[in-house]
C-alpha cells in the first residue's frame, strides 16, 4: 500500500462514519490517532522508540561485512605468530576496533546516500532508506561506534591507531568524493582492503611483506571491478543510463570486463612469483611445495567470479556471493588444507 492508497482508505472510512450518523445509526468511537495512514519513507523510524529500532540499527551496522575484517589475522597467520598469546590478543582487539569503525562509516555512508539509495534496486531495502531506522539515531550511533573503535586501536599501540585513522580518513574521502570517480573508486576500495592487512601487520608486530600488499591490491581491485560491472549491467537491464551516482556510463561495461579479470590474473601471477622467489626462504613453512596449489585455486576462483558476472548470476557483493557459493567454499577449503600441509610439512 502506498501513501495515496492509505489516504483513500482513510477518506472512505470517514465517509462511512458520516453516512452512518445521517442514518441515525451509532458509529463506533475510534480512538484519536487511529486513522489508517502510512508514513513516508524516513518518517517511520522517527516515531518508533530507540529500543524498537535496535534490530534495524544492527542491520545497518552490517555485521556480515565484519568478515572482511578477518583480513587482520592474515599477517599473523602467515608469519606463524598467531599461536602466540600476545600477538593473537592484539590482532583480535584490532578486529573488534576495525569492525566498530567500519560499522560507523557504513552508517555515515547510508546517511550521505539516503536519497540515491531509495532509488537503488536493492539498497532501497536498507533500514535508513526504507524508514525503519531514524536519521537521528543513526547520527548518534555512527560517531559513537567510530570513537569506541579508535579508542580500542589506540589501546593496542600508536601505529595501530595511525593505521585505523588512515582507514577512517580514506573511507570518509571515498564516501564524500572518490566513489564518484570511475576507476579511482575501485583503487580506493582495494586500498581499504589492503589497509586491513596493514592494521593486522602493525597489531601483530610482524614484517610487512610487499608480496602480500601487492597481491591484495590486485585481488581486491578485481573483486571491486566485478561489483561495479554487475551494478552497471543491472542498471542497463532496468533501462537506467549508467550509474549516475558513481560516474560510470553504459559504454564502460566492456572496459570493466577487461580490467576486472586482468587485475585478478595479476594477483595469480604475484602469487606464482612469491612461491618461486620468496616462499622457500620462510622458515615458517615445513614444505613449500604445497603452496603451488594456491595459484591454481585462485585462478579457478577468479575465473568463476567473472564467469558468474558475465552471466549475470553474481550478486553486487562478490564477497557475500563467495560465502554462499558452494564451489567457492570448496575451493577455499582446499586452499586452507594446502596451507596446513605446507605449514606442517606432512607428506613432504
Amino acid at each position: 500500500m502506498n501513501p495515496s492508497d492509505s489516504d483513500t482508505s482513510a477518506q472512505g472510512a470517514d465517509v462511512h462514519i458520516a453516512g452512518a450518523a445521517l442514518a441515525g445509526k451509532r458509529s463506533p468511537v475510534r480512538p484519536a490517532g487511529s486513522r489508517l495512514t502510512k508514513h513516508a519513507p524516513g518518517a517511520a523510524g522517527s516515531h518508533a522508540g530507540a529500543w524498537a529500532q535496535v534490530p534495524a540499527l544492527l542491520e545497518s551496522a552490517r555485521p556480515h561485512q565484519w568478515a572482511k575484517n578477518l583480513l587482520v589475522f592474515v599477517p599473523a597467520i602467515l608469519s606463524g605468530t598467531i599461536l602466540q598469546p600476545g600477538p593473537l590478543a592484539a590482532v583480535a582487539l584490532s578486529f573488534i576496533s576495525l569492525s566498530l569503525i567500519a560499522s560507523g562509516t557504513y552508517l555515515l555512508n547510508d546517511l550521505w546516500d539516503i536519497e540515491a539509495d531509495r532509488k537503488h534496486w536493492s539498497k532501497c531495502k536498507r533500514p535508513l532508506p526504507s524508514g525503519r531506522l531514524s536519521v537521528g539515531l543513526a547520527l548518534v550511533a555512527a560517531p559513537a561506534s567510530i570513537a569506541i573503535g579508535l579508542l580500542l586501536a589506540a589501546a593496542i599501540g600508536p601505529m595501530v591507531a595511525l593505521a585505523a585513522i588512515c582507514y577512517l580518513t580514506l573511507t570518509v574521502c571515498y564516501s564524500l568524493a572518490f566513489k564518484r570517480v570511475p576507476i579511482l573508486d575501485v583503487t580506493v576500495l582495494a586500498g581499504l582492503f589492503t589497509l586491513r592487512l596493514v592494521l593486522g601487520i602493525t597489531s601483530a608486530g610482524v614484517f610487512a611483506s610487499p608480496w602480500l600488499l601487492v597481491f591484495s591490491m590486485f585481488l581486491f581491485s578485481s573483486l571491486c571491478f566485478a561489483k561495479r560491472y554487475v551494478e552497471l549491467v543491472r542498471a542497463a537491464q532496468r533501462g537506467t543510463a549508467g550509474l549516475a551516482h558513481r560516474g560510470y556510463q553504459d559504454a564502460d561495461s566492456p572496459l570493466l570486463l577487461v580490467l576486472g579479470p586482468s587485475t585478478g590474473m595479476g594477483a595469480v601471477v604475484t602469487l606464482v612469483l612469491y612461491v618461486i622467489f620468496d616462499a622457500f626462504r620462510q622458515t615458517f613453512y615445513g614444505n613449500t611445495a604445497w603452496l603451488w596449489a594456491f595459484p591454481l585455486i585462485l585462478f579457478l576462483w577468479i575465473s568463476r567470479i567473472w564467469l558468474m558476472a558475465a552471466r549475470g548470476e553474481l550478486d553486487d557483493d562478490p564477497v557475500a556471493f563467495a560465502v554462499r557459493d558452494k564451489p567457492s567454499i570448496l575451493l577455499g577449503a582446499v586452499m586452507f588444507g594446502s596451507f596446513i600441509l605446507a605449514w606442517s610439512g606432512l607428506f613432504g
